[in-house]
């Protein structure tokens, strides 16, 4: 086999994993797998990757895992200690634990704004780590941004507040890295002071969590700096569900409001606005939210002044916008023109926005007045499913990776997910979902920051965004998808947890919309590096990652799910039967039976504003901000997770493993 060479475009060698079989058998020998083969190179497309050379590496991977250990025990610490040990304000000292995480949350996405506005650049990484480094919270809140990469890419080139963030580059990933462990990071005094200094909040996130009581906020009408309660005993506070304050100009303020007057900021200023008056000369050099990005280019400056142009003539708008008018009273007459209802003039811009997908995506951005377009209260609220999984395995124990023989599980992460990559160059519109083991890897690629976005464009010609907000039977159906592409492309099974694969009984439909993805099998470099190694964790790991999955309410999606349902029993009738006939291994399938079904089970997804939508048990429901009932489509497993269903792909079968159910990641693929 030739020597690779880091992003050489030679032809790779010739595949030379073994067959598995067509899609949903697993080996009917009861013998233990062959040695797991270490790989000496990647795949990604036409490109060939030397391991140094990797997207991702073994050091990276144990420092995230770490990472998340730390979001994991202030979780606990938020959740466990007593109101009179967190000295909460007397209004907060009645929350169950999971509002009282969300409020806590709320108040970290505060202190990463104070920290975003006033970080700074040094190009030694120690140095920077010393002076710059944030506290855990803060960190947890960055880390959840990163995980959104279209919004974060283009917030970095878009929000002047985040320019200082786009040029630190993946120091998320490399200063953790470079601490070792993360959970054993102290800061120096100098830091904790000079914190103080710039926040005006202690370091420590518990320490300045009963401080942290107000947010100013400032009056879209007549601008005037108003101090607004974050939590209040009628549901009014700032992070709570009904927000309200009235400023001394009368004018009342709501969520609704602040988000029209950062829309309407967006449409009539420039990226260098020189004064308060509209500048007509500059003012197609800022952007709209959610349109100078697109999948196939980074920065498409054509593309957004396209769509503000559109805006700027849209009859409902153009009156009030005029050359050299007041911004202030620009802002005061749409405010009043749409009544500051936030659909009203969703209603009134769609239009000018063209493509649906497009005038979602505008719209998501445009929910509060921080500078963000992610709501980054239930950005890492969503992760917490993941970090649960992650912490269910024990792979976030300090000592857990320190042997070689445990070491493979994340050699075999990295193999997989470099072939996910590659995957996803042979069909440029499909949505594939990853597993866990998959999720984990990418979404420690996506810490990298600008380093994900480039080598997106580099290996796939496109940037890959990383989606948890997807409706429960799309995101079925196109696990099903991923596991038959994975198998025509590979000849190895995508899951090996026990749950059963996609077969004969999937379906003309399926068949035929795979058929239409043309993936031909490549040569593949790393042997037989896709098949798992003799080790447990190795196995459960494939489970399907599902934290993206987004249940709508409605009596269509119970009658989809009950047929997904029906499917995942003909599947493990099917895989009952093979067995019997020797042609499935029994442990594989007995692995299968521990855990409930993916993609069926709702679990808490979205909770903003962070207090009032409250927890809601399993086979509940939280509100979804825009109007739809949603949840994470779970399930309650104890042993390892849950499992694809009917219309996505695996079952009730179980992984083993340990650890709560939910999964962790997006999905991605098309983009978005």
């Amino acid at each position: 086999m030739p020597t690779a060479t880091a992003d050489s475009k030679e032809a790779p060698p010739s595949y030379s994993a073994n067959s598995a079989g067509p899609a949903g058998s697993q080996s009917p020998s009861n013998e233990p797998p062959p040695a797991y083969h270490v790989p000496h190179a990647y795949k990604i497309g036409t490109y060939i990757l030397s391991p140094p050379n990797a997207v991702v590496n073994l050091e990276e991977l144990k420092a995230h895992l770490a990472l998340l250990r730390a979001f994991k025990t202030l979780r606990a610490d938020v959740q466990n200690k007593t109101a009179a040990e967190l000295n909460l304000p007397v209004v907060a000292e009645n929350m169950d634990e999971k509002k009282r995480w969300s409020w806590f949350v709320g108040l970290a996405v505060e202190r990463f704004q104070l920290w975003v506005e006033t970080v700074k650049y040094h190009s030694d990484l120690s140095e920077w780590i010393e002076k710059e480094l944030p506290p855990i919270d803060v960190l947890m809140v960055w880390h959840a941004y990163t995980l959104n990469p279209m919004w974060y890419h283009e917030d970095g080139l878009r929000v002047p507040a985040m320019k200082t963030l786009r040029s630190l580059g993946d120091r998320l990933l490399t200063s953790i890295v470079h601490i070792g462990d993360i959970n054993l990071y102290s800061p120096t005094e100098d830091r904790i002071q000079e914190w103080r200094k710039r926040t005006g909040t202690a370091f420590d996130p518990l320490e300045s969590a009963p401080q942290l009581t107000h947010r100013t906020v400032e009056c879209p009408y007549c601008w005037t700096q108003l101090s607004a309660p974050m939590i209040a005993s009628d549901d009014t506070g700032y992070l709570q569900t009904k927000f309200s304050i009235t400023c001394k100009c009368n004018k009342k303020i709501t969520k609704d409001i602040l988000a029209i007057a950062k829309f309407i900021k967006d449409l009539v200023s420039s990226d260098h606005p020189s004064s308060l008056s509209v500048d007509f000369d500059r003012i197609n050099d800022g952007y709209i939210a959610g349109t100078l990005t697109t999948i196939t280019d980074p920065r498409n400056d054509t593309a957004a002044r396209k769509v503000k142009t559109s805006l700027l003539v849209n009859r409902f708008l153009s009156d009030p916008i005029q050359p050299k008018r007041d911004i202030r009273d620009t802002r005061a007459d749409i405010l009043k023109r749409v009544d500051g209802d936030l659909a009203n003039l969703q209603k009134h811009i769609g239009i000018s926005l063209m493509l649906p997908r497009r005038r979602t995506r505008v719209f998501s951005a445009y929910v509060d007045d921080r500078p963000f377009s992610v709501e980054l209260v239930s950005a890492v609220l969503r992760q917490g499913s993941f970090i649960d999984k992650m912490h269910g395995f024990a792979w976030t124990e300090p000592t857990y990776f320190d042997d070689d023989v445990d070491e493979v599980v994340l050699i075999h992460a990295i193999a997989r997910y470099h072939a996910f990559l590659d995957l996803m160059t042979s069909a440029s519109t499909t949505l594939f979902v990853p597993t866990l083991d998959i999720d984990l890897a990418w979404h420690t690629h996506q810490m990298k920051g600008k380093q994900y976005s480039d080598q997106c464009m580099k290996y796939l010609k496109r940037l890959i965004d990383h989606d948890d907000k997807i409706e429960e039977n799309h995101l079925a159906n196109a696990f099903d998808i991923t596991c038959r592409a994975w198998q025509q492309r590979f000849n190895v099974p995508y899951m090996h947890c026990g749950c059963p694969l996609p077969g004969d009984t999937i379906g003309q439909k399926l068949a035929k919309l795979t058929h239409r993805l043309s993936i031909s099998r490549p040569s593949d470099p790393t042997g037989n590096s896709l098949l798992p190694p003799a080790h447990p964790d190795a196995f459960s790991a494939t489970h399907p990652s599902e934290h993206n999955c987004v249940e709508v309410d409605g009596l269509s999606t119970e009658a989809r799910r009950q047929a997904r349902l029906h499917k995942l029993k003909q599947r493990r009738e099917r895989d009952a039967k093979r067995v019997e006939q020797g042609k499935m291994d029994r442990a594989a399938y007995e692995r299968g039976a521990a855990h409930d079904a993916a993609f069926l089970y709702p679990v808490p997804f979205f909770y903003p504003p962070v207090i009032a939508c409250g927890a809601v048990g399993v086979g509940g429901f939280a509100s979804c901000g825009l109007g739809a009932s949603c949840a994470v489509g779970a399930g309650a497993c104890g042993g390892g997770g849950a499992c694809g269903s009917g219309g996505g792909c695996g079952g009730g079968g179980g992984c083993g493993g340990g650890g709560g159910c939910g999964g962790g990641g997006g999905c991605g693929g098309g983009g978005s």
